[in-house]
């Protein structure tokens, strides 16, 4: 949906462990709309973030809803967990499960809104109609799963733009996220491709050269 107003959604993963909930406060009162929790589990990349129980320590401290990203293999055995820990959104890999429709559907028999992720090099057209409408949100890797601090991939460009032409004729209700150095610089470059939900990391929001609301305050400004 073009006319949406794009949100800010923050990646906790490159966030201070130590300080978490206060981290939440602030970025409450900045007005963010998402929060969003890196989980992965070794395999599918090179690294472990996250799980479950952080998650859940953390619902107590917001309403603002929460999106578990699984940059796992076969996530739909995670399901369950997650729906208990809070998570409001579930992202799955297209890569990493043999059914996403089914995946998708799962997801939502728990209560959660079904998101689907993909990794930089997965093209658009691997994307099914049947999968767009299944979906809520598809969640478009900008960089490499795992790992904070990587550039940009502006090649990621024009598979937003095949993304947002498919879920204009098939699932207008189905939001893109960007996530992968979103900052002031490429947020334009992302919007204007149709993404309505801003990741932000250790380039756009978790930066010592600002503060947490400064950096939400210019994110914003950027996807105006």
């Amino acid at each position: 949906m073009k006319n949406v107003q794009p949100l800010v959604s923050v990646s906790l993963a490159c966030a201070d462990f130590g300080h978490l909930s206060d981290v939440i406060a602030e970025l409450d009162k900045a007005g963010v709309g998402l929060y969003h929790f890196d989980v992965v589990d070794g395999r599918f990349s090179p690294t472990f973030i996250m799980g479950p129980a952080i998650l859940a320590s953390l619902r107590q401290y917001t309403k603002t809803p929460f999106e578990a990203h699984l940059a796992c293999w076969e996530p739909e055995k995670f399901i369950d967990q997650f729906a208990e820990a809070g998570a409001d959104y579930f992202a799955f890999h297209l890569e990493a499960t043999k059914d996403p429709v089914r995946t998708a559907s799962l997801v939502r028999e728990r209560g959660m809104r079904p998101v689907l992720a993909l990794r930089p090099e997965t093209p658009a057209e691997e994307v099914t109609e049947k999968t767009i409408k299944e979906v809520d949100m598809i969640l478009v890797l900008t960089v490499h799963p795992g790992f904070a601090g990587q550039t940009f991939l502006p090649e990621v460009l024009e598979k937003l733009e095949k993304l947002s032409r498919a879920t204009a004729r098939f699932n207008p209700d189905c939001l893109l996220e960007a996530d992968g150095n979103i900052h002031e610089k490429t947020i334009p470059e992302v919007t204007k491709r149709g993404a309505r939900v801003l990741i932000g990391g250790t380039s756009g929001l978790f930066r010592p050269d600002r503060s947490l609301s400064e950096s939400v305050k210019i994110m914003k400004k950027a996807a105006l």
